[in-house]
């Protein structure tokens, strides 16, 4: 029973961060885009998402995710984990690069803009490569 509230419970860690980044990249940045307070409207939800996202959520995942491997694998890592771990070390250097670098500084320059949402692009297409891994995991590959 623990084994598998551990493993739901990352499962939907790794849903809200995935899915919170499908959400603001699909829905809510188009129409904040049209808002006349829209440079407001980013920085506010871009500190509650960094912080829900980024800070807790990848911190549980990091958490979770060591103890999938040894409650369900046996401690092993394999090449998958490994790959993973690596791959989750980028993601958190990318996130925090965007959320306490570019992200602030977004309001100062388009430039900065088109950093900051290359950075969020980079990272969402991480999440979605970590959440494959997990599933080559998952499935003892």
């Amino acid at each position: 029973m623990f084994t598998e509230a551990v493993l739901l419970l990352h499962l939907l860690l790794a849903s809200f961060w995935v899915g919170g980044m499908l959400f603001l990249s699909i829905i809510l940045a188009p129409f904040v885009r049209r808002l006349p307070i829209k440079d407001q409207a980013f920085q506010e939800v871009g500190r509650r998402f960094s912080f829900y996202g980024t800070f807790i959520t990848l911190t549980l995942l990091l958490l979770t995710g060591l103890g999938n491997v040894f409650l369900i694998h046996g401690g092993n890592f394999s090449r998958s984990v490994w790959e993973k771990l690596g791959l989750f070390a980028v993601i958190v250097v990318v996130s925090l690069v965007h959320d306490l670098w570019a992200g602030k500084r977004a309001v100062e320059s388009d430039s900065m803009k088109m950093v900051a949402r290359t950075l969020g692009i980079i990272n969402l297409i991480l999440g979605i490569m970590a959440f494959y891994l997990g599933i080559r995991i998952r499935l003892g590959f």
